[in-house]
């Protein structure tokens, strides 16, 4: 009895700390949004040089690409539940191969069949509803530190992107500075097609797995 006493001390001491932590993280990036300029101001000191030492701002994006493509993998790596996340993605492989019986039984107006897809149905969905809001925190809990961490260094490249040209593949020559659809800065869009890849890769090397 002790022992199972103190297990769940335990678990509730490291819910309320994961609870603070995640409360101060967004009260902090919310916050930090109206300080833009001062933060990037402040991220300058070390980034400002490093860009310099790089002599390419593409160049830099790519490295930060990098950068940030490791420090958020290894953050989800070590702070997300996998096995919760095993079980969320078993429900819902069970929830389609139900509605592939229950169109198949629709298509037959198998009655009885259909109720019984429709009770099994609801009993999963059942139990996938008791661990929902684990799995929502468990979800939000990586974000919380990754943007905590990016959000400067993404505040840095708004604030400090030079508006060079640049010869885009297929769409030509753009103004780093300028938007692309939805007002996405062109130094953005080159972070997005030097991130996506890298980060796939790193996850690949970490052996992360995906928690779709």
């Amino acid at each position: 009895m002790k022992i199972e006493a103190g297990a769940k001390k335990k678990e509730l001491m490291k819910s309320l700390i994961d609870g603070a932590i995640m409360g101060l993280g967004l009260f902090l990036m919310f916050g930090s949004i109206m300080y833009r300029k001062d933060i990037s101001s402040v991220m300058n000191i070390v980034l400002g040089p490093f860009s310099s030492l790089i002599g390419n701002f593409l160049l830099t994006v790519l490295v930060l690409a990098v950068l940030t493509g490791l420090y958020t993998s290894t953050i989800q790596k070590y702070t997300t539940n996998w096995e919760l996340m095993e079980k969320s993605k078993e429900f819902q492989k069970q929830l389609r191969e139900l509605q592939k019986e229950y169109l198949e039984a629709k298509r037959e107006n198998n009655r009885s069949r259909l109720k019984r897809i429709e009770k099994k149905r609801s009993e999963i969905m059942s139990r996938q509803a008791q661990f929902s809001g684990e799995l929502m925190r468990q979800q939000m809990k990586p974000m919380v530190y990754i943007l905590i961490i990016t959000l400067p260094i993404f505040f840095w490249m708004w604030e400090y992107a030079p508006s060079d040209m640049v010869l885009f593949p297929l769409i030509g020559a753009k103004g780093l500075t300028h938007f692309f659809v939805f007002r996405i800065p062109y130094w953005l869009l080159w972070y997005m097609i030097c991130s996506f890849p890298l980060t796939v890769v790193i996850r690949r090397l970490l052996g992360i797995r995906s928690t779709m």
